[in-house]
This record gives structure tokens, C-alpha cells and sequence, in this order.
């Protein structure tokens, strides 16, 4: 499920500025966007619409990155 907290009290540049799309996130990973939804979905980081489309906390992908060595 989406978590919204990491985007209180910003505008939506300040808040893509701190997030990833999923593409992006995909090729960080080197994995498909559906790989990307389904990290989403069980919770592996924070992750909220906007608008249509999908934003991945850079801090929290960031975290989890690094403790999935």
C-alpha cells in the first residue's frame, strides 16, 4: 500500500525531486517496472501516486538498497 508521509507539506516538484520514478528505480535495479510494482506493494519502501503515476521515496529506496546486499 502507498505511504504517504514522505510527501507532507511539499509541492509536487519538491516531491518528485525527492522520489523515483519507477523507471528509474527499475534501472537501478536492473529489474522490470513490474518487479518495481510488486516491491511496492509488499511494502519494501515507501511509494506514492501522483497523479497517475507511481513515485518511490528516495530515502527509503535508498535504505533498502543498501540492506539488500
Amino acid at each position: 500500500m502507498a505511504d504517504r508521509q514522505f510527501l507532507e507539506n511539499t509541492d509536487r516538484n519538491n516531491a518528485e525531486k525527492r522520489s523515483y520514478s519507477v523507471s528509474e528505480a527499475a534501472e537501478i535495479l536492473g529489474v522490470s517496472k513490474r518487479s518495481i510494482y510488486n516491491l511496492c506493494a509488499s511494502g519494501a519502501f515507501k511509494s506514492v501516486r501522483i497523479g497517475t503515476k507511481l513515485r518511490i521515496s528516495r530515502k527509503s529506496f535508498d535504505e533498502w538498497l543498501d540492506g539488500s546486499d
